[in-house]
């Protein structure tokens, strides 16, 4: 279970992130070549 996991390190949270833009652009690319437009246009602004 997910409470059983140890907190990530600074490192394995950095490289989680990256992962998870690299797949984020590749959806991006993916909706603009089956939707149109450009990838940009798929972006989503964070709140923060």
């Amino acid at each position: 279970m997910a409470r059983d996991l140890e907190p990530l390190t600074d490192e394995e949270f950095a490289a989680f992130e990256a992962a998870m833009e690299e797949q984020a652009e590749w959806l991006r690319e993916a909706l603009a070549e089956d939707l149109g437009g450009h990838p940009e246009d798929y972006r989503v602004a964070r709140e923060e």
